[in-house]
């Protein structure tokens, strides 16, 4: 299932909204971890272990995910007339790909 996300090279891990757990057919565990970040710190938090990911033809099949409430973030984006997002790709996805970000055109590589 594809989704949308946005690239925050600050988070440490890669996350999707509690709303989309149901969508990537995600197998959700409670976690004694809270979330935090830019509009939110002590957030409740869920994990998903074992996961299969692709991001264009890079591929990582034993991938865990992060889970909260990204309603903030989504909150954020409406109010720059930017389209919400399922999830955040983070620094987690970027180290195991060894990511190069190209900022001038737009592009993110994973090897």
């Amino acid at each position: 299932m594809s989704g949308n996300f946005i690239l925050d090279t600050g988070a440490s891990n890669s996350c999707v909204g509690f709303e989309s757990i149901e969508r990537f057919e995600l197998s959700a565990k409670k976690s004694k971890t809270k979330a935090s970040g830019a509009g939110g710190t002590g957030m409740r938090t869920q994990i998903s272990a074992n996961n299969n990911l692709q991001l264009g033809s890079w591929k990582n099949l034993d991938f865990s995910l992060v889970i909260f409430d990204l309603s903030h973030v989504n909150k954020a984006l409406e109010a720059y007339k930017a389209k919400p997002v399922h999830g955040i790709i983070g620094a987690d996805i970027l180290l195991e790909g060894k990511a190069i970000i190209d900022y001038y055109n737009h592009y993110l590589y994973l090897k």
